[in-house]
């Protein structure tokens, strides 16, 4: 009897434990592990690590996303074909999920994609990325936010890769002034999106407007806006000497045709994801060859890198008229293939493992692809470096203009 009292407290005494720990605070926290000599936690399980895709596959920047998203895949399959990461220890895996560029969709995905990700190889989208980077830095998961909004610099665990979209604004207008098309007492135009893609590439010009006493006329649209006709006809009757927009690649093809129709001949600048060259083929197309100037955070096609990731593309995707995101994601997947090799040198294949692996980085070189990428100072972006392209028949439909090119209001 006494030794069945004694087991009888013993049982009580485990189960009033485990009903403690389950109602503190760190139930919550990722449970800790090994795999052989690694440490690790979440998303990793026997030799596999799995790494979220949050992406647009079905809203308005898909075309872009899409062949973002499929580069990176293709890139890891190569990566794991070749033995993975760790001495051939992991193979990676990607989870990827749509999210229609939809903020709240975008909200949910995540609440339930953290749970199995060690990392985010890819969150798409400004907004998105500005709605969920407060849940990230509480979670601690390393992330590659495929947008370049500034405000993510203050998150140490957004890995941007490129500039800033207001840096790629000041390179493209500075880059009018070193030419002389642009000069003190010029009128320019900004065509943005509501939000933080938009308002982030307006930072850029007002920053160039007011060192070089530009006089800005901005037009505020939003994402589901396609014709440019009432905007471009106002800047017109302004005089600009230039426009910048902020946008995809439709509201650009609109101004393209506008500016065509109304006998402008003054240059279209983009940000990255601006430009599309589906665009080349509507009424502006022609426009677009003699005026477009883009920013892009890799080299073109006509490069090495760049080539070497098209040819792989092209024979993965046969019949397919890729754009530079494919480039872009190439040198994303390597960035994330060199902190988790840094984790793993650790032997610590969990987040935090990974957190220590971002802190840690410094200079990162993808082979060609994008300009040398340097984390070392944190808050800062990585490059001020844009690559400046111009439109043309080309495979992407782009060809380097200038680049990499810093502007001086850049530096």
């Amino acid at each position: 009897m006494h030794r069945a009292l004694r087991l009888l407290a013993v049982a009580v005494t485990v189960t009033i434990g485990v009903t403690l720990s389950g109602c503190s605070g760190k139930a919550n926290a990722p449970s800790s592990g090994s795999t052989g000599e690694f440490k690790t936690d979440v998303g990793v399980s026997g030799n596999r690590i799995s790494l979220g895709v949050l992406t647009d596959l079905t809203g308005q920047f898909a075309p872009l996303a899409t062949e973002l998203t499929n580069a990176e895949k293709l890139y890891w399959e190569e990566r794991n074909a070749a033995g993975g990461v760790c001495g051939g220890r992991f193979q990676v895996d990607l989870d990827v999920r749509d999210h229609g560029y939809n903020v709240q969709t975008a909200v949910s995905l995540y609440s339930s994609m953290k749970a199995k990700s060690l990392g985010f190889e890819q969150i798409l989208g400004s907004p998105m990325n500005a709605a969920l980077s407060a849940d990230i830095q509480k979670d601690g998961i390393v992330t590659l936010p495929a947008s370049w909004a500034p405000v993510l610099l203050k998150n140490p665990l957004m890995t941007v890769v490129g500039t800033t979209t207001d840096l790629e604004v000041v390179n493209l207008l500075d880059y009018l002034l070193d030419q002389q098309t642009l000069a003190a007492g010029d009128a320019i135009g900004h065509i943005y999106f509501e939000g933080e893609l938009g308002e982030s590439g307006l930072i850029g010009s007002k920053k160039v407007a007011a060192a070089h006493n530009l006089k800005l006329v901005e037009a505020k649209i939003k994402p589901t806006d396609t014709d440019m006709t009432a905007h471009v006809t106002a800047m017109k009757a302004q005089g600009v000497k230039a426009i910048v927009l902020s946008t995809s690649s439709g509201p650009l093809a609109s101004a393209a045709a506008v500016a065509a129709a109304g006998g402008m001949q003054v240059p279209l600048l983009g940000n990255t994801q601006t430009f599309a060259p589906g665009a080349l083929k509507t009424p502006g197309g022609a426009y677009l060859k003699d005026h477009f100037l883009g920013a892009q955070p890799v080299s073109p096609f006509d490069r090495p890198a760049s080539k070497a990731v098209l040819d792989k593309y092209l024979k993965k995707y046969p019949g397919t008229n890729p754009t530079l995101q494919i480039s872009y994601g190439w040198a994303r997947a390597d960035v994330m293939r060199q902190l988790l090799e840094s984790a793993c040198g650790a032997k610590d294949l969990t987040r935090q493992g990974l957190v220590r692996a971002r802190q840690s980085l410094t200079k990162v070189d993808t082979g060609g692809l994008a300009a040398v990428l340097d984390y070392g100072t944190a808050g800062t972006p990585p490059t001020r470096e844009s690559y400046l392209m111009k439109a043309a028949d080309a495979p992407g439909g782009l060809v380097l203009a200038k680049g990499p090119y810093r502007g001086a209001d850049a530096a």
